[in-house]
């Protein structure tokens, strides 16, 4: 007997040992909130992996997980968050060639700066803490580097 995984939402699962057992349905949707509620890394992205095979999309998985984030929303959002958002990022930006002259002569031009700074917010914890000012807590550091080298520094809450 030659066994083959079925497609998702199939009736078909992979059981134990590999096999496949016919009538059986992964639970994707109670594996997340499973997942989520015991702040499991490894089980989360499992799960996450599993939905987006399955072909859930965001608002689908957000309306099964939000019984669970009631119950712990600061824990649940900052779990979700160290997972999924990358703690650096890194960004190549030029001025525009349609800008005007004396832009591409500042030194801190805004265009440079806003792109710099929607960097930072793209890695910056967004979920509040009790004391947002404690040592321990992430902070935002931004180093602007031009060919002249580093040309601005910025370090702490953003």
């Amino acid at each position: 007997t030659v066994w083959l995984r079925a497609p998702p939402r199939s009736p078909l699962c992979l059981g134990i040992g590999g096999r496949l057992f016919p009538g059986t349905m992964p639970d994707v949707l109670g594996d997340l909130r499973v997942a989520l509620r015991a702040k499991d890394e490894e089980k989360w992205l499992a799960a996450v992996g599993e939905a987006e095979r399955e072909g859930y999309n965001g608002d689908q998985i957000a309306e099964a997980l939000e019984e669970t984030i009631k119950e712990d929303p600061v824990a649940c959002y900052r779990f979700m968050e160290e997972i999924h958002r990358p703690p650096q990022a890194m960004a190549v930006l030029h001025m525009p060639a349609d800008g005007e002259e004396w832009e591409s002569s500042v030194h801190y031009a805004d265009v440079m700066l806003q792109g710099a700074f929607d960097k930072v917010w793209s890695v910056y914890p967004r979920v509040p803490h009790e004391d947002p000012w404690a040592d321990g807590l992430d902070k935002a550091h931004c180093e602007v580097v031009s060919s002249a080298g580093v040309t601005l520094k910025a370090s702490g809450m953003a």
